[in-house]
């Protein structure tokens, strides 16, 4: 990836929607130099464009960060189990304390008690869970560059 690949990637994370024309304009090469890039990134699965809904705009009003301990030697089968709930909106693998991290989307406090208690829980292989509510987001963002340069968040 070059600076121009970087340039492209910079655009389309502050607005998916962006025309090829602006961001050629923006970079200074052809429109087809910059669908060719783009469609090589898609390919080589570097680049996935897609909408971001809010979840509150939708009354999903209980969020929360689940940190999950999980038996030795299970963390895929749990990991592959727990991703399938529609409520999960992220999950990785960490190394500490805990095994997982999930992040999960409730419309409320029931919902999310529920999630837990007859989701989460009746998974085999999960020691404990540790639920973090949301209080307040300060930052909701998906802009990320391996070049921290590229993207101006102002």
């Amino acid at each position: 990836m070059d600076e121009i690949d970087h340039q492209i990637l910079a655009a389309l994370q502050k607005d998916g929607r962006t025309p090829f024309t602006k961001i050629a304009k923006q970079t200074g090469v052809s429109e087809s130099t910059i669908r060719a890039r783009y469609a090589s990134m898609v390919d080589a699965k570097i680049v996935n464009t897609v909408s971001i809904v809010d979840p509150f705009a939708l009354g999903f009003h209980a969020p929360a960060i689940i940190a999950i301990k999980v038996e030795p030697g299970m963390i895929d089968e749990v990991g592959n189990t727990i991703r399938k709930f529609p409520e999960v909106s992220y999950q990785v693998m960490v190394l500490g304390s805990y095994d997982l991290i999930v992040e999960v989307y409730c419309r409320d406090i029931p919902h999310l008690t529920e999630f837990i208690m007859h989701g989460l829980q009746s998974i085999p292989g999960i020691q404990s869970t540790e639920t973090l509510m949301v209080g307040k987001m300060f930052k909701l963002s998906y802009l990320w560059s391996p070049d921290p340069e590229i993207l101006d968040t102002d």
